[in-house]
């Protein structure tokens, strides 16, 4: 059995193997991830990782299910390192089909990250600065219900050009949030050090 990784096709292939499993896309996990690493609280995987796979632990090594688990922590590590390190390279996984993009997948795992911490993102969806993230928010139901302050038909018009602004929304977050991150982040290992 290999060790190594899969491409993100072939997992997004193995998790939409026959629409029947509670697992979701490679887009949708990727939304996720940008939330977690870009947004105001730090989450170890241990906390976001069963919002993906389940409760049931993906530990023998070299199964298909440990390589996919993975994978998909090698895409957190990346998206960390990008927004860190060179934020101008950053890319969202979209969905594709036939030569088309679909944004709503990725923004359904975002928002599932902001309400796995939403006291955390309170701040942000109260402030200003929130308008930075409608091309995110435009595309998804809730996030759409998070700026009443803006009509409908320029929500419409964000969400048209969304596949092209998302990134730099999320780079823009990582920014805005880096200080949180690095003090959440402090706060957690703490915490975990006391528990020893």
């Amino acid at each position: 059995m290999t060790h190594e990784l899969f491409s993100y096709d072939e997992a997004d292939a193995i998790l939409r193997l026959d629409g029947a499993n509670d697992y979701v896309g490679i887009s949708a996990i990727d939304g996720l991830i940008a939330a977690v690493v870009a947004g105001p609280a730090a989450m170890e995987p241990s906390v976001w990782l069963p919002e993906v796979f389940g409760k049931t632990p993906l530990q023998t090594p070299g199964t298909p299910q440990h390589r996919l688990m993975r994978t998909v922590l090698h895409r957190h590590d990346e998206v960390r390192e990008i927004l860190a390190q060179r934020p101008h390279a950053y890319l969202p996984i979209f969905m594709r089909d036939q030569g088309q993009i679909y944004t709503e997948d990725w923004t359904i795992g975002f928002m599932l990250g902001v309400g796995m911490r939403d006291k955390a993102w309170t701040r942000i969806l109260t402030s200003s600065f929130r308008a930075a993230l409608a091309p995110i928010f435009s595309v998804h139901p809730i996030g759409r219900q998070l700026m009443p302050d803006v009509p409908d038909a320029e929500l419409d018009k964000i969400k048209a050009t969304a596949c092209d602004t998302i990134g730099p929304a999320v780079v823009a977050l990582h920014k805005h949030c880096a200080s949180e991150q690095a003090a959440s982040r402090r706060l957690a290992k703490l915490r975990n050090s006391r528990r020893r």
